[in-house]
C-alpha cells in the first residue's frame, strides 16, 4: 500500500476530488468496525476526449457520473479510498509510462477501448484474467474488441458510447432516417456536418454496403469483386456528397460540436459522450437520433467503449480491491444506474434491459448500439492507434476534395487496410 510520501508525489488532485478523498477519509474514520481494517488507497487515472479541457465543469461532470458507483462500492468496502486524476486522451499513455517508471502508476485506468489496447501492447497494463462473473456480465462481442492476437484482454468493458446523429430541432423537425433524406435536407438549405476522420466516417460505409470489403482487407484478404464494387460505391458517394453546397466535411469532431451549438449546423454526427455538453448549451432544442441507413443496408457506427484496465504498480491488496471494483461496476444494478443517471451511456451487461419506451434518447442509443454490431469485427481488427487508421485517412482526404478518383482511392484504401507497404 502506498505511504503518505508516495501520495504526495502523485501530483495535484483537482480540488473537487481532493474534497471527495477527504470526505471519504472522514467517513472511514467515523466508522465503527468490529474488525478494523487498514485503509486501501486506489489511484484511478481517467482519460477524457482530446477536444475537452480539464476544467471544474469537466471534473464535476465526471464526479456526478461515477461518484455514485464509487460510493456504493465503498458501502461494501469502507476501507477503500479512491484518488482520481483526469488526463486528456493524447496525454494518458505518456503519463502512465512516466508514473510507472517511478513506481507510482495507477491501480485502475478508465479510458476508451483503443487506448486500453495500446496500453496493453506497450506493457503498461496487466491483461485482465477471465472470470465467470465478468463473462456473465459482459456482451461477448464487446470483450472481443479488447483482445490482442495472443488472446489477452486489455480491460473490462464498462459502458458503451454509441455514435449518433445530433440535430437542432429549431432547424429540423425530425432527423433524416436515410442517406437520401440527409441529402434532401442539405438540398433544402439545412447545413449538414460530417467528420473526415476514418473512424467517425465508417458509419456511411455500412449504409452503402462496404463494411464486408473493409473487414476482408483489414484481415489481409483481397476483397471479392462484389466487395470491391461496394467500396467503390461508398467512396464515390463520399466524393459526390462533398459537391453538395450545404454538406461539409470537417477535420475533427470539435468543429461539428461547435457548429451545432452555435446554430451554424442543423445536423451532425456525434458521440453520446457529447450529449451532456449539448444539453447544457442547447436545452430542449437538442434532437438525438440514430444515424441514417442506406437503401439496402444499415448504418455502421463505430461505438466507443469505456474500459477499466489494471495498472501494474499495485500491491496485492490494491489489486484485490481494483478487481473487486471492476467486477462490481458491471453488476446489473450498477449498469442500470449508470445508464439512467446519464442518459448517454449504455450497459455492457446483457442482462440489463434498457427502458426504451420511457425515453427517445435511450431508444436512439439502443438502436445505434445495435447498428454498431456490424462494425465491431472491424474495430476488433483495427485499434485506434493502428497506423492503418492514419493511412486510411490519408486516402479519404484527397478523395473527398476531388484530388484522386474513387477508383484510385479504393485501391489505396484496400492496400492501407491490408498493411501493404
Amino acid at each position: 500500500m502506498m505511504g503518505h510520501s508516495q501520495l504526495q508525489r502523485l501530483g495535484p488532485i483537482p480540488k473537487p476530488f481532493r474534497l471527495i478523498a477527504l470526505l471519504m477519509a472522514a467517513v472511514l474514520g467515523g466508522c465503527s468496525l468490529s474488525k478494523p481494517t487498514l485503509p486501501v488507497m486506489l489511484y484511478l487515472a481517467v482519460s477524457i476526449e482530446d477536444d475537452r479541457q480539464i476544467t471544474s465543469e469537466t471534473i464535476q461532470e465526471f464526479r456526478l457520473l461515477h461518484y455514485k458507483l464509487i460510493e456504493q462500492f465503498r458501502s461494501l468496502h469502507p476501507e477503500v479510498l479512491v484518488q482520481t486524476d483526469l488526463y486528456r486522451e493524447k496525454e494518458l499513455i505518456d503519463q502512465v509510462r512516466q508514473r510507472q517508471k517511478a513506481g507510482l502508476g495507477p491501480d485502475l485506468i478508465l479510458t476508451n477501448g483503443s487506448i486500453a489496447n495500446s496500453l496493453l501492447a506497450e506493457g503498461l497494463v496487466d491483461p485482465l484474467q477471465e472470470s465467470p462473473e465478468a463473462n456473465a456480465n459482459t456482451l461477448l462481442r464487446l470483450s472481443t474488441r479488447l483482445r490482442n492476437d495472443r488472446g489477452q484482454q486489455s480491460g473490462q468493458p464498462l459502458v458503451v458510447l454509441p455514435q449518433l446523429a445530433c440535430f437542432d430541432r429549431r432547424q429540423l423537425t425530425r432527423a433524416p432516417t436515410t442517406l437520401q433524406e440527409l441529402l434532401s435536407a442539405g438540398a433544402q438549405g439545412d447545413s449538414v456536418g460530417l467528420s473526415l476522420r476514418f473512424r467517425e466516417l465508417v458509419w456511411t460505409a455500412g449504409a452503402l454496403g462496404a463494411i464486408p470489403g473493409l473487414i476482408a482487407a483489414a484481415e489481409g484478404q483481397p476483397p471479392t469483386p462484389t466487395e470491391r464494387q461496394d467500396i467503390l460505391n461508398w467512396l464515390s458517394w463520399l466524393q459526390d456528397v462533398n459537391n453538395q453546397q450545404r454538406i461539409n466535411f470537417y477535420p475533427d469532431q470539435s468543429n461539428l460540436l461547435e457548429g451545432l451549438v452555435s446554430g451554424r449546423m442543423a445536423w451532425v454526427s456525434c458521440s453520446s459522450s457529447n450529449l451532456q455538453r449539448f444539453r447544457e448549451r442547447m436545452g430542449i432544442h437538442l434532437g438525438v437520433a440514430p444515424l441514417p441507413n442506406g437503401v439496402r443496408h444499415q448504418a455502421s457506427p463505430l461505438n466507443r467503449l469505456r474500459v477499466l484496465a489494471l495498472g501494474r504498480n499495485s500491491s496485492p491488496r490494491q489489486r484485490q480491491m481494483a478487481l473487486a471494483l471492476t467486477q462490481f461496476s458491471v453488476t446489473p444494478l450498477q449498469q442500470r444506474t449508470l445508464t439512467l443517471d446519464s442518459l448517454s451511456l449504455l450497459p455492457v451487461n446483457p442482462h440489463v434491459t434498457v427502458a426504451v419506451q420511457s425515453s427517445q434518447v435511450l431508444a436512439a442509443l439502443v438502436e445505434a448500439r445495435d447498428q454498431g454490431a456490424k462494425s465491431d469485427p472491424l474495430l476488433a481488427l483495427i485499434h485506434g492507434n493502428d497506423p492503418r487508421v492514419a493511412k486510411s485517412e490519408a486516402v479519404l482526404v484527397p478523395l473527398v476534395f476531388g484530388v484522386i478518383t474513387p477508383e484510385r482511392a479504393r485501391d489505396q484504401l484496400i492496400a492501407a487496410l491490408r498493411g501493404d507497404e
